[in-house]
């Protein structure tokens, strides 16, 4: 998944929508966005960021079609879609 896609899939979700990892049953807060020249890295934490948060840390990037990652636990995880629970304020990044 590229951060265009996922900024395209939750334009009109709330602004308060939190992100989660989402493998083997577990959802893992993502509390951190790196950006790299190759890629956005994303790390998990004790709070999920905001929807919100993602958008202010991107606005004034110009390469937006980066591939998204995860790093858990020191594995690098590709990002393949998202499942958005809006009863729960949340977005499922998989």
């Amino acid at each position: 998944m590229r951060l265009t896609d996922l900024l395209q899939l939750t334009a009109d979700l709330n602004q308060q929508t939190k992100l989660f990892f989402s493998i083997d049953n577990q959802a893992y807060p993502l509390a951190q966005l790196k950006i790299t020249s190759s890629a956005g890295l994303l790390y998990p934490g004790k709070l999920p960021m905001t929807k919100a948060k993602v958008i202010y840390l991107v606005k004034n990037l110009h390469g937006l079609s980066i591939p998204l990652y995860v790093l858990l636990n020191e594995q690098k995880f590709t990002l393949y879609g998202v499942q958005i629970m809006p009863e729960k304020n949340a977005i499922y990044l998989q």
